[in-house]
């Protein structure tokens, strides 16, 4: 009973603290895995940038791109932005 709770509680710590998005390095999909700097249950991730040769441009975000930077910049970076401007995005990219 012990172990099923110390795996237990172990699994809940990785959900929440643990994160990962799918890049193109090379022609071959990459999962990066990382440490979330802050806790949710989202793991997986989308970094609009890690497939992307160039940084998007804001007016060209769809509005879910855009939460889907801003939900990447939250919990990988610890960067709070609401993508107002260009320099909003480009401090969201980081691979």
């Amino acid at each position: 009973m012990k172990k099923l709770l110390i795996a237990a509680v172990v699994a809940l710590v990785t959900m929440l603290y643990v994160g990962y998005y799918d890049a193109l390095e090379d022609g071959d999909i990459e999962t990066i895995v990382f440490i979330k700097k802050h806790p949710t249950f989202q793991m997986k991730f989308y970094n609009i940038h890690a497939n992307d040769g160039e940084i998007s441009k804001v007016e060209r975000l769809t509005a879910e791109e855009q939460g889907w930077i801003t939900d990447y910049c939250w919990y990988r970076l610890g960067i709070d932005t609401d993508l107002k401007t260009q320099d909003d995005v480009e401090r969201c990219w980081k691979k």
